[in-house]
């Protein structure tokens, strides 16, 4: 029996288990850290005005100077990967500090209100895990790796097996071997299987009652509208997050850059203006107003989802790492409590469903992945057919307006740095 090939197999099962472990106890600790910060909004009144943009600057200074692996979300990072063979350009993101970085500050962030979530962080992480303790790599197994670390990160952020191994071909595994997709998806089984003996076999958002997820001819036309308005605010969100925090040529973008501590504050305290106006509900990545709406404890204000887009926009610019991929289920929630409050045929829950999977997938330009992962995190199989048509509008009006802002992102990492300013846009 070959040594080295069952040193190699053992220490990959290790290191699944080990981003298993690691993403139960990264969501225990945001958990804990978002709660503190409720509380103490709750009682500091109008001091929250100082808190979070002091909080923002300290966080933002630290990456600056110690930390520049934390910064970002970790999906377009991780995303980039099936984008290149030369993996040179990217592998400072996957460094074994990025674990310990990326751990503290997006829990810290998390602790000062950032509206930011730890999945696409737990994602950057998993795959970090995979390469540790390996030496002398080619860069196609080291890919395999970073690809297979990725979705077995992805798959225990959300207890969603299914939808990491969909995300990893969909996304992840382009160009790369069946023997490797094969190994990866090994990898996704045991994360998942780790996470779910630590957590509990749970649905990420909760379970909708059967009863609630009957439908007639009216939930397509529901589900075309939601499609459509999804589609549109993602275009506009999108192209705020790219004028703000990607675009190289941007006037914003280079002011952000050239004054990242300034930049901070300002953005800081604009998140705790927008927390005072919608009474905390900005803040965070909006787990627990959707796990509620979803199960009928809570009815979303009509406007919930501007203060999340808010929320999540000047969370990204101010510098505090963390992304989007969780908020923006949480904006899709809103935005189908938006739709109905003009046009109820059916209960909150569907229309909730409709937004969440149609804002994902326009987000993405991901439609298999976003429908793969709603439906594991809501156990709404039986309502499949009214989500699989709001998430093909969705991807259809989003991928005619513009590229996903993820794509953006993923040039900007892969982009050599010496390019002149002027032939930037040609890329």
């Amino acid at each position: 029996m070959n040594k080295k090939l069952v040193k190699d197999g053992l220490l990959f099962f290790l290191m699944a288990i080990f981003i298993g472990v690691f993403a139960v106890f990264f969501a225990k600790s945001c958990n804990i850290a978002f709660n503190c910060f409720l509380t103490m909004f709750n009682h500091v009144g109008y001091w929250i005005l100082l808190i979070i943009p002091c909080g923002f600057i300290v966080i933002t200074y630290l990456i600056i100077q110690y930390f520049p692996e934390a910064e970002g979300s970790g999906i377009p990072q991780s995303l980039a990967l099936g984008h290149t063979d030369d993996i040179s350009k990217l592998s400072k993101f996957f460094i074994a500090r990025t674990i310990f970085s990326k751990y503290i500050f997006i829990v810290m962030g998390t602790g000062f209100g950032a509206t930011v979530g730890r999945e696409g962080s737990t994602v950057q992480i998993g795959a970090t895990v995979m390469t540790l303790f390996r030496k002398n790599l080619s860069d196609v197994k080291k890919k395999a790796l970073l690809t297979a670390g990725a979705a077995a990160g992805l798959a225990a952020a959300f207890n969603t097996p299914l939808g990491g191994i969909v995300f990893l071909l969909e996304e992840l595994a382009k160009g790369i071997s069946l023997k490797h997709n094969l190994a990866k998806i090994t990898a996704i089984a045991v994360s998942g299987v780790v996470a779910v003996l630590l957590a509990g076999n749970y649905s990420y958002y909760g379970i909708v009652a059967h009863t609630l997820l009957s439908y007639d001819w009216k939930i397509f036309i529901v589900a075309i509208i939601i499609g459509i308005f999804a589609a549109l605010n993602n275009y506009v969100f999108s192209k705020v997050v790219y004028i703000t925090t990607a675009s190289p040529f941007s006037y914003i973008n280079k002011i952000r850059k050239k004054h990242p501590l300034l930049t901070s504050v300002i953005c800081g305290l604009l998140v705790a203006v927008v927390g005072i106006l919608s009474h905390g509900l900005s803040f965070g990545n909006g787990y627990v107003e959707s796990r509620e709406s979803l199960s009928g404890v809570r009815e979303l204000p009509m406007f919930y989802y501007v203060f999340k887009m808010f929320g999540s926009i000047l969370s990204t610019a101010s510098g505090v790492p963390g992304g989007y991929f969780a908020t923006c289920l949480a904006i899709g929630n809103g935005m189908g409590s938006f739709v109905h409050h003009f046009f109820a045929v059916a209960n909150s829950q569907q229309y909730a469903l409709l937004g969440m999977v149609a804002f994902l997938s326009a987000l993405t330009q991901a439609p298999v992945t976003s429908l793969v992962m709603i439906l594991q995190v809501t156990y709404t199989q039986m309502f499949t057919l009214p989500l699989i048509v709001a998430c093909l509008t969705a991807t259809w009006i989003s991928s005619m307006l513009d590229k996903s802002i993820y794509d953006y992102q993923i040039n900007n990492y892969l982009r050599p740095t010496n390019i002149p300013q002027k032939d930037i846009k040609k890329l």
